[in-house]
């Protein structure tokens, strides 16, 4: 799938171009890198006729004072509904959309100050399903993330599908420990849950159903510094318990730890 140029044909897209250009477009600096990834928001799998939501969402962002990210689709599969910033930006955000039949682009600069957290959503879109399983359709081709002072973050991202945009990180050890989302998700049967370690460490993945019950630990052992994202270094999950049984289809939780570090995520069962 081919990410098409846009043709500005206003200037209200013109003046935000020209915003995120003077904002965005400079020196590349390394603060450890965040990760952008789309995740859906429906808990099931939504049928031919209804909508698809899905969240651009953030981890490891440290002062993000603007963005833009590019998803594309399959037309086919997909019919592009609408965009929104999420409100990342406490102060707000000026935004723009950019689309057609393939794409959409979304552009945010902070209207004051930067954000304060460094994890939550970028922006929410909506699509009307066109044909099953439309998240495989999802693709995200490129993303840039800004800091106040007009340079650009160091960043990776990741779909729906585990598709990354550059892996191992050109070979340098991670600058801090981090879980990344996992993929697929929604999943069935199996999903992989990537992480980097800054410093060796022992690392345990321990998995909840929705309502708290332990479902399966799963001890990884003593893991060199290094980036474990790839099929053949993430950790791997099975779908099945502590008796070997295949689980339900929901809601679960996994919880990583390495050493001192521990984070909490969500996954989705769908079968």
């Amino acid at each position: 799938m081919k990410n098409r140029g846009f043709e500005l044909s206003n200037n209200r897209v013109l003046f935000s171009v020209l915003i995120f250009a003077l904002c965005f477009g400079m020196t590349l600096t390394s603060y450890g890198q965040a990760v952008v990834s789309i995740q859906p928001t429906t808990l099931a799998a939504p049928e031919v006729g209804e909508q698809l939501t899905v969240n651009i969402d953030i981890t490891g962002g440290k002062a993000v004072a603007g963005y833009q990210v590019s998803v594309a689709f399959d037309p086919a599969v997909l019919s592009y509904v609408s965009a929104t910033d999420a409100g990342y930006f406490p102060s707000g955000a000026y935004t723009v959309r950019l689309q057609n039949d393939q794409d959409i682009t979304l552009v945010a600069a902070a209207l004051e100050g930067t954000a304060t957290e460094t994890a939550g959503t970028l922006a929410t879109l909506t699509f009307e399903v066109l044909q099953p399983n439309p998240f495989r359709s999802l693709q995200l081709t490129d993303v840039i993330l800004a800091n106040a002072d007009a340079t650009a973050q160091a960043v990776q991202w990741a779909d729906v599908q585990g598709h990354w945009n550059d892996e191992p990180l050109n070979g340098a050890p991670p600058e801090e420990t981090v879980m990344l989302p996992n993929y697929p998700n929604p999943f069935n049967p199996e999903t992989w849950i990537p992480y980097r370690l800054a410093a060796p460490a022992e690392v345990t993945l321990t998995i909840y159903s929705a309502d708290g019950q332990l479902v399966r630990t799963l001890g990884l052992g003593h893991q060199a510094t290094g980036v474990y994202q790839s099929k053949s270094r993430a950790a791997y999950w099975d779908g099945r318990n502590a008796l070997g049984e295949p689980v339900a289809s929901g809601l679960y939780f996994y919880t990583f730890t390495a050493g001192d570090f521990t984070a909490t995520d969500k996954m989705l069962i769908l079968k």
